[in-house]
């Protein structure tokens, strides 16, 4: 009879179950995959160690074989589009089209109109946004000092941390190694409300 990893098994039930509790949905093989690096090689290690769960009536399977979501655990959700990329450096154009409709649970990302951005660059690593992060951006045209905004700045946008001084708008990076981005003015696109981490 084959063994397995008990403190493996453990884990990845009790991520399911917070991923469903925070995200309204159950997470892919791939996506398991890629949150235990050092628990499995590839996802058919992860559908053998989630037929042990259902085996042991843990969680269910869905139709189509993913993992069930625990009707107990589902969030009211809002979906937000993901609407291209976001350059956390200097400007660049991004052309933004509709890749796919992302829910997200209301009671994490709040209200108002809602789009997410796969980011690349490396200025705000500080902040803990890695390139290949998903930012998710509420829709609006004004913000305060010291929130993160993507600013339209001579046609090109960036992912900054926004501050007014005088007359003039500091785009900070956070990192040290980058310098600000001063301009005489820029238009807001949208406030950052959260970020979702998939590695």
């Amino acid at each position: 009879m084959r063994r397995y990893d008990e403190n493996l098994l453990e884990k990845l039930y009790q991520y399911i179950i917070e991923y469903q509790r925070d995200f309204g949905s159950s997470p892919s093989f791939r996506t398991i995959m890629r949150h235990f690096p050092n628990g499995f090689s590839s996802t058919a290690k992860v559908k053998t160690h989630i037929g042990v769960l259902k085996d042991r009536g843990l969680i269910d399977s869905a139709s189509n074989g993913s993992i069930a979501m625990d009707d107990r655990l589902k969030a009211e959700t809002t979906f937000a589009p993901l609407v291209g990329k976001i350059i956390c450096g200097e400007p660049a154009e991004e052309i933004a089209s509709i890749e796919e409709n992302i829910a997200l649970p209301k009671n994490m990302f709040g209200s108002g109109e809602l789009f997410t951005l796969r980011t690349y660059g490396d200025s705000m690593t500080g902040f803990g946004i890695n390139e290949g992060d998903y930012v998710v951006i509420r829709k609006q045209n004004t913000a305060h000092n010291g929130e993160v905004v993507v600013a339209l700045v001579d046609g090109k946008n960036t992912l900054k941390r926004l501050y007014h001084k005088g007359k003039k708008i500091i785009l900070h990076p956070e990192n040290e190694e980058m310098e600000d981005i001063i301009v005489k003015e820029c238009d807001i696109q949208g406030v950052l409300v959260g970020r979702i981490t998939l590695y």
